[in-house]
């Protein structure tokens, strides 16, 4: 399994969403505080001791259906896997806030 990161920096729901994760995947670390979602990443990236690693946002809710089991074959984990996710105000469901493997 993969490192599971949270990422926040003031979101208002952030500590009940991270505290909602760690009860259901308690491996999951925390990166707060940084500013700018690229330079929050690469912090991520610094955090985890995996080769890959899964990125969620602190807005986000997980569904109970998800899994965070999946390994990439040897030829995709070069590749960004973004999950899609349900965007709460129209419905729409797309990658934008979504899950990351990085």
């Amino acid at each position: 399994m993969y490192d599971i990161v949270f990422i926040s920096y003031n979101e208002d729901l952030a500590d009940h969403n991270y505290k909602t994760l760690c009860e259901r995947f308690p491996i999951a670390q925390r990166v707060q505080g940084v500013k700018g979602i690229h330079q929050a990443h690469i912090e991520a990236a610094k955090t985890s001791v995996t080769k890959m690693f899964w990125v969620v946002d602190a807005d986000a809710i997980i569904v109970e259906d998800f899994d965070f089991t999946y390994i990439p074959d040897f030829i995709n984990q070069d590749a960004v896997h973004v999950y899609t996710s349900k965007n709460p105000i129209n419905g729409l469901e797309y990658g934008y806030g979504g899950v990351k493997l990085l």
